[in-house]
């Protein structure tokens, strides 16, 4: 299936939305976790279906084990937002197209890029994906913007955590940990951040760079230069050029800044080939970069030193088969797209020590939301077990502890 055939949110299969806070609150009290049988997983717009699925460990267990879904779509609504002070509060299952509409009619805008929103994506989900766009490069990501989270745990109890305002430390930090829970931790059910003016006339350039060793260099080289560039993005021949290994930049405006962003950028990639984008161009290639449609589709944190290690051994046979890959954020998160089952790619990240996101799964995937080499999160584990005693959520999966045993001379 092609990036543009991708299913889009409205034609998910609906699922269950409760009516009210109180109807979730109720939902949970009377969830039977005790035979820990069935567990929950709250949803959002079902944009990224991939991350609600059971993981494999949860599934091979010798007992059946199932998840049953249900949408915060009914907790939705800007609950305070004042452009002056910079901070939004909204429910959790606030559509991001709205958030993002509101913020633009004031010149402001959530600046790390949430992904998928014209497929529906909620901010709650957005927030228990932990996942940030290309703008993540110059801005910060999610992390860096949530000030305040208020939840429901395992027991039903509404938790209320963080302060709306931009300077606080007090206790321990819990929005940020709601950041990349997954619907693992509790049901999320109002946020806030802090937000900023939205960026002047950015516009799209490319440098052609040929082989994979010339663009790792450039982007390397780019990396380092004393200039502000919203974002960089690596592409493998066929996405954005042809043939060539491609460096995607997004460049603030206004124009005289560009061009002097762009003349700098240009010095320090010698032969490469550089060309601005058209505006409909720009569009198509950042939705494909933003939202990494396809049948299946993985996120996998990495460094930018094993980028070359990763086109090297990424398995021929996907790669017949049609999967593929970008690099964002200047290396540190790979994407791969494709069609099938993900048993070579789940042996694949093992063999490197690399976890994956599963964004889609097609439907005959027997593999979970997290595939690959999960290292083992004591603290997460134990706050797991804090605020959901009766595993009423679907569990996060870690790998065995691993003890470290000093060695006598």
């Amino acid at each position: 299936m092609s990036e543009s055939e991708m299913t889009p949110a409205s034609a998910v299969p609906d699922v269950e939305a409760p009516e009210s806070l109180r109807h979730w609150t109720d939902l949970i009290r009377d969830w039977k976790a005790s035979s820990s049988s069935t567990h929950l997983i709250p949803v959002g717009g079902c944009s990224k279906p991939g991350l609600s699925r059971l993981n494999s460990a949860e599934s091979a267990a010798s007992e059946p084990v199932s998840t049953q879904r249900y949408s915060t779509r009914n907790l939705s609504g800007i609950l305070q937002y004042d452009p002056s002070e910079f901070t939004i509060s909204v429910a959790s299952g606030t559509p991001l197209e709205e958030i993002m509409a509101a913020l633009s009619e004031n010149g402001q805008t959530l600046p790390f890029d949430p992904p998928r929103a014209p497929l529906g994506a909620t901010i709650g989900g957005c927030v228990a994906s932990g996942w940030s766009g290309p703008g993540r490069w110059r801005y910060g990501g999610l992390r860096d913007f949530i000030l305040a989270a208020s939840f429901l745990d395992g027991l039903g109890n509404e938790v209320h955590t963080g302060a709306p305002v931009v300077k606080n430390a007090a206790g321990f930090d819990f929005p940020k940990l709601m950041v990349g829970s997954l619907g693992r931790l509790g049901v999320l059910t109002r946020l806030t951040f802090k937000v900023f003016p939205q960026s002047v006339e950015p516009n799209t350039w490319v440098v052609r760079c040929g082989d994979l060793a010339s663009a790792t260099l450039h982007m390397q080289t780019l990396t380092r230069l004393p200039v502000e560039l919203d974002a960089i993005e690596l592409c493998q021949p066929g996405m954005t050029d042809l043939h060539d290994w491609s460096i995607v930049l997004r460049v603030p405006g206004p124009e005289a800044v560009a061009e002097s962003i762009m003349d700098r950028v240009q010095r320090n990639v010698g032969e490469a080939e550089v060309r601005r984008l058209s505006e409909d161009h720009a569009e198509k290639s950042w939705s494909k970069l933003l939202h990494v449609e396809g049948e299946v589709s993985v996120r996998i944190p990495m460094t930018p030193r094993q980028i070359e290690t990763v086109v090297q051994t990424f398995p021929s046979e996907l790669t017949e088969l049609g999967w593929r890959m970008h690099f964002g954020l200047a290396g540190n998160v790979l994407f791969v797209t494709g069609a099938g089952d993900l048993q070579i790619l789940n042996s694949w990240l093992i063999e490197h020590g690399l976890a994956g996101l599963l964004l889609n799964a097609g439907d005959a995937s027997t593999h979970g939301t997290q595939i690959g080499m999960w290292r083992h999160d004591e603290v997460v584990v134990r706050v797991a077990k804090a605020i959901d005693p009766h595993r009423c959520f679907a569990p996060l999966l870690f790998g065995e502890p691993l003890h470290t045993k000093r060695l006598e001379a």
